[in-house]
Parts: C-alpha cells; structure tokens; sequence
C-alpha cells in the first residue's frame, strides 16, 4: 500500500527555505576562512609574456597570491583541457589568471588590481563556422595529448575537439524514396543558466596528509572528487566534497567553477579554508553556458506524411574549453531526429573551440536547443504537404513496443497522450477570434524524447535509530527540484514509516556513498531504486526483530507509519516500543544498504555495436502554447502554456507540477528575451539589468498535465522529468507565432527586430 508515494507531500526542507535557516553555500563561516578574488583576462586570446605580483603582497591581510604556473594542474569532465588558472595562454576574456586570498573580500580585491600582467595578443576566432576552416588559428596545439581527447574524436591539428557520427539504413536510397524533401537552417543561441545562487567553493587543505576539502553545491560530488583527485594526482580518498543546499544550477553547477579558484588559491594558505564567491558579473562572463548550435536538418517524407530520412549536420560552440559539451554533442544531438519512427538516418555531430566563455550542460543537455530545430521543421512539412501538424505527428511517433533507432524495444511510452492532451486543452482544432487591430493570435505545439545516463550507478544506506526515526545517507544533491522530498518519500513507503519521520543529510563523499549525480533526469529513478531496496531490506530487519521481541510470527505482522499491526489490525507497538524492548536505555541502530545500476537489464538490449546508446527510461513531453503577437511593434506575449509530461508514476504529483512551470518560464525566457550581446569576444550585458529573463509580468497561465505511463523497473513505476520540461517550449512559441502572422523565425532569440525583419520581407516579396 502506497501510503505517501503519488500524493503531493509538501518539501521537507520548505520550512528551513522560507525561514532563511537553510544553509548554502556562501552561508559557510569556517574558522580563520580566507576570502579569494580573482584576476581575469581582458583579452579573448593571447600568450602571457610576464605576470608581477610583487605589489600584491604589499596589500594588508594577503596571505596568498597564485598564478597558473605555480599551479600547473589541468582539469577537465570529459576532455582534461582547463587549467585551473592560466598557465601559458589565455583562451577567453574573463578567464582566470591569477588569484588573492586574503582576510576580507576587499582586501583580496584590492590585491588583485595590483597584479601586472604583460600580454602578447594573438588572433581570436568567434564563429565556429570559422574555426573549422583549414586556415583558422588552432586554439589548443596541444589536443591530442589531453587525456579523454580519442574518446570524443577529437581531430588533431584543427579546432574540433568532438565527433560524432551516426547512420542508420541508407540515407540516399531514403531521399530517392522520397516525395518531397525539405531543407532548413536553424541557430541556437547560447544562454546563462542564471541561478539565484551563483558560484561559489570553498576549499581547504590538510597540511598533514595533503588531502583536500571542497564545500560545493555541485550537483555530482562524487564525480568532482575523481575530478580534483585526477587533476591533483592524489588519491580519491584524500578529496572531501561535501554539498550544501544548491541554490540552482540547470547544469551549470555540474563542473568545478569557482571551486578551481578556491583549491588553487587554498593549497598555498597554509590550511586555512577559502571561500570564493562569484559576482554576478562573473556568473553570466566567466562561468559556463548553454552551446550554441548552428543546425542544418534535411528531412525526406511521403506525400501522405510519412517520414523516410532524416539528415542532420549540428556545429556546435564549445567555446575555450570543454567541460561537460563533448558530451552533449554526442549524446544529447542525438534528439534532432525527434521521437519519430525513421528508417534512414545520417548524423554528422561537431564541437568546435572558440575563444569564448566555456559552455557545457544546460537543462536538457542538448534537447533544448535541437528539439527547437526538429520541432520547426515538422510545421513546416505539414504545411507543405497539407496536413494538420497534430496528424502527421500521430503518424509518425513512437508506440508502445516500437524499436528505437538502436534497435531498443520502446517500453512505457505516453507520447500519444501528452500530445493530445496537450493540444486538447488549448482547444487546438478550434479556430479562435481574432482580435481587431494589430494583435494576431496563434497557436502551436512541440513535442520531444529525452533518454537518460544510461547506465549509471547509485547508492545509499538507510539508518534506522532507536526512536524509529529514519536517516536516507546518499549523495544525491538538494539542487532545488524536490529531491530530498521524493527520496524520503520512497523511503517512507518502502520501510512502512510516516514521511515525517525521514531525514535526508546534506552529501558528503566522505561518509555518503557513490551516485553518479543529480543530473540527467536519473535521481528519482536511480537514487529511488537504491532508497526503495534499502527500504525494503530495512523493513525486513524491523519486522524480525519485532518478531523476537514479541515472540510472534512475522508473516502476522506488518508495519504501517511506524506501528505495528497484527494480523487482527490492531496497533500495538511503534519501532522505539521495539527497539527499546531489544537494547533498553542504550539504544540500537538497524542499517541497510541499497545499490542500483540499470547494466544488464533487458530492456536496454539493442542491436550489435550501438547498446550504449539505449536509455533505461524515455522521457516524451509535448508543449503547446497560444501567442499574441502585435504585428506594428513585434512583441510576442504568451497567453497560455499546456505542458504535458509522461512522468511514468509521479511520485510527488506537486513536485512535478513544479518542475514543469519552472521549465516552461525558463524555455519562454531563452526563447524570447536572453540573448548576450557581444564584441569581439567581451560580453556586454553582463548583469541581470542588461541581460533580459522573463520576469512576472511576461508569465503566461501554465497548465501542467501529467501523463502517467508503466515504466517497469523504476520505484513504483517512476521515470524522470527534470530536463525534458524545457525543450519543448521554444519550438512550442515559434510554431505559435508562425500560425498568427506566417513568418518563420529559425533563430533564436525570436526578438521584436527579427519579427519586424520578417514580415517586412514578407510584404516585399
């Protein structure tokens, strides 16, 4: 019986929110703390010839001054390409050069300014349509050396540092079988993922056995300590993350940022501790990213609509290092041929430097910005071929048991009722009034498939103590999104105790055991599996010891909120009745251990040679929106949003909901208002004054709709929903605006400008 599992719990940790009790990271006072400051580069690429510091010293309370070469350690996720402070070049304006740790944030700032740096300026490249050309300057000499370069493909000698390619049946017999074939170019701009927290770490070292702190709120500890202790060459053992509340990240917090100024500058003070908290300045010009893609998509189809071939060439802008985009453009490019059944498929996927701001995961990992391609694109065949884009989207879509361009049989697909849901409830076959004047109304939907990290490892411990309360021990981050909640809810159920009675401690790798992070939509369904079968073991372990004690049967027990019930439903006896009864005043703990990892189930068996590109979950959301747009002034003002998710069983129904508002203002924000303005590499809106997001007066009613499929190997038949939530969107608003005024922009931000743009070459032509 699923007492708290499916309903809307509210957070455990809201209280501690909303009273400003929750303790995040730049809340952290450690004794004799340092506070760090940082130098950057005001040149997008250029060779450092001499860097003084000597007058830095000279600054009251500086303790320590770092510069790249006394500190000669390279990092990296995927690609082992970054410095921690720049040693020989720097690659982007705003990259760290050299760092001051001194007793007050003014004083290390100040410390800074008197840093001396002498440049030789090299040629800068912005466009990866230019780094690709076999003239351009090559931004890292040294690629092929960097540890993880031959997994991505990287090529040697030029500025392409990823590859990936892909085929499936015969693209040019699939455009011979076509009727009518259809060529489009779209952009995808980059975007800050704007956290109300920005970066910050801390750091300190042990003097004694050279192991290292790091308080953070990355989203994957565990892989950071690998990273720190691969970059540092010390043992994982030796590499403490421990993880705070998150004050958001959207993928941004998933890679050292600030934490790679803080260690740098903390191995030098002495074991004193060393906070680095980014400005917001710093956070939107020298953080990370969403990757900006320039996409070419060539799509074969019927005349009745069925599509027969897809091609797709992306270019992606990695910008001066790596982080987590490599990945991105071999995985999350994948999405450009949509949840759609297609028997010939070509892809040509790649990552390109440029001397810009790093870029790297952003919700949804690459589906946000090719599902806006795909998603166009299936509006604009309808069109030509006559049909209602509701229709040849049924036609074309994944069902229940259809094989996945991997040949991985599709289990637990509720893609047809998110989209008819969707277009349901903004009455989509219904034609509306136009409104007199210049305001045209319009309306549109999206649909998407996101896979997860497939497969990928969680653990937990469960600690039952003496008074029956419950502790879930894992590594698994408060970013924000509920995780806490939907474990303790899990482990509630699963053990047979009140929510109320379950905690869920911050992370710390030192006693928390491995998860590979809260990223990719997997912490419900990994973490949740891992808490489920600690739950269930814990739950064995009470069950008989109240059998001892009570010297009775356990097949006539059961274990309900924490009560005992006999076989005649009577309450009798509560865990800390037991556990006192068994160890008296002393006290008892009961500990179960609980490990999941989706490799070797059969759902994940595919054709030989592409298993790895199976997923133990699909993700399917579809969007639909409805748009005014004023056709004398071009603003776009969304009316209303239908977001409809197959969240397999919703856990936390509330949660959901939650999620999927918070997306749906997220993609409307990059879709019609972020966008960086830039000169020669330099950001030039570098605060939330210049750099637009949608505030609540451009907010449109959201409808959230959960669409609740089988998925059989997750806890209580949960998926995931965190990244697809924002995909759709953007595609959703832009098919929106073509159906009020019959112009297509295919660049994003869809401004004012470029709609103004638009419908005077409309009226020319």
């Amino acid at each position: 019986m699923n007492t708290h599992v499916g309903k809307p719990v509210p957070r455990i940790d809201a209280l501690d929110k909303v009273t400003g009790k929750a303790v995040y990271c730049g809340d952290i006072e450690l004794p004799g703390m340092l506070h760090g400051a940082v130098l950057r580069s005001p040149l997008a690429h250029a060779d450092i010839v001499d860097l003084v510091t000597s007058e830095a010293w000279k600054i009251p309370g500086v303790k320590a001054v770092v510069t790249g070469k006394k500190f000669p350690f390279i990092f990296g996720t995927m690609i082992k390409d970054q410095p921690f402070l720049a040693i020989d070049r720097v690659r982007y304006i705003g990259e760290p050069v050299a760092a001051v740790a001194a007793d007050s944030e003014a004083a290390a700032q100040e410390a800074v300014e008197k840093i001396i740096v002498k440049y030789n300026k090299l040629p800068a490249i912005f466009d990866p349509r230019e780094a690709i050309r076999e003239e351009a300057i090559i931004i890292h000499a040294d690629m092929a050396s960097y540890h993880g370069s031959k997994f991505y493909n990287t090529i040697p000698g030029t500025n392409i540092c990823t590859v990936r390619k892909y085929a499936l049946g015969d693209i040019n017999k699939g455009f011979a079988d076509s009727d009518e074939i259809f060529e489009d170019e779209f952009y995808i701009h980059a975007v800050a993922h704007t956290p109300m927290e920005t970066h910050v770490g801390i750091a300190q070292f042990c003097e004694e056995d050279g192991g290292v702190s790091v308080w953070s709120p990355t989203d994957g500890p565990h892989r950071r300590a690998k990273e720190i202790s691969d970059a540092l060459n010390i043992l994982e053992n030796k590499v403490r993350i421990i993880s705070p509340y998150s004050g958001g990240g959207f993928g941004g917090k998933g890679n050292l940022v600030a934490e790679a100024v803080a260690i740098a500058l903390a191995k030098f003070a002495k074991g004193r501790p060393v906070k680095v908290v980014f400005s917001r300045e710093e956070e939107l010009c020298a953080s990370q990213t969403r990757i900006a893609a320039f996409i070419k998509l060539t799509t074969g189809v019927k005349k009745d609509g069925t599509l027969i071939a897809r091609q797709a060439e992306l270019l992606w802008d990695n910008g001066a290092y790596s982080s987590k985009a490599p990945d991105v453009a071999v995985r999350g490019t994948l999405t450009i041929f949509g949840p759609y059944r297609i028997p010939h498929l070509e892809l040509h996927s790649q990552l390109v430097y440029t001397n810009k701001e790093i870029s790297g995961a952003y919700r949804g990992y690459g589906t946000t910005q090719v599902t806006m391609a795909c998603e166009s694109q299936m509006d604009i065949i309808a069109e030509k071929l006559g049909m209602d884009p509701l229709e040849i989207r049924l036609k074309n879509i994944y069902m229940e048991g259809d094989k996945y361009i991997n040949g991985q049989v599709l289990q637990g697909v509720g893609l047809k009722d998110t989209l008819e849901k969707a277009c349901a409830e903004i009455r989509w076959n219904e034609t509306e009034n136009t409104p007199e004047g210049a305001i045209r109304r319009g309306k549109g939907f999206a649909t998407t498939i996101k896979g997860t990290a497939t497969p990928s490892n969680s653990s937990c411990f469960i600690k039952v103590h003496h008074d029956g309360s419950v502790a879930v021990i894992c590594s698994s981050v408060e970013v924000g999104a509920g995780q806490k909640t939907v474990l303790a809810q899990i482990a509630a159920d699963s053990i047979g105790v009140p929510v109320a009675a379950i905690s869920v401690p911050h992370s710390d790798t030192s006693y928390s055991p491995y998860d590979f992070g809260v990223t990719s939509s997997r912490t419900t369904f990994h973490m949740g599996n891992a808490v489920r079968m600690a739950g269930q073991k814990a739950r064995q372990k009470i069950l008989a010891l109240a059998s001892e004690v009570l010297e009775t049967s356990v097949d006539r027990l059961d274990l309900i909120d924490g009560q005992f019930v006999d076989n005649k439903g009577n309450h009798q006896f509560t865990i800390k009745d037991i556990m006192t009864k068994k160890y008296g005043g002393r006290g008892g703990t009961i500990l179960a251990e609980g490990q999941y990892s989706p490799e070797g189930s059969p759902l994940l068996k595919a054709s030989p040679g592409v298993e790895k590109m199976s997923s133990i979950f699909w993700k399917f959301a579809t969007h639909a929106a409805e748009v005014e747009v004023d056709v004398e002034t071009g603003i776009v003002k969304v009316i209303r949003v239908a977001a409809a998710h197959d969240v397999g069983k919703a856990i936390n129904p509330l949660g959901c909901e939650q999620q999927i508002e918070g997306a749906v203002i997220m993609g409307l924000s990059n879709t019609l208002y972020e966008e960086f303005k830039m000169d020669n590499g330099r950001i030039l809106n570098d605060t939330l004054s210049d750099y637009k997001v949608a505030t609540m007066q451009e907010l449109p009613e959201i409808v959230t709709i959960l669409v609740e499929s089988v998925q059989k190997e997750g806890p209580f038949g949960a998926k995931g929903i965190g990244e697809p939530a924002a995909a759709p969107t953007a595609p959703a608003i832009a098919n929106a605006i073509y159906n009020a005024i019959g112009v297509r922009i295919k660049e994003l931000p869809i401004t004012p400008e470029k709609i103004l743009s638009a419908l005077r070459d409309k009226t020319s032509a």
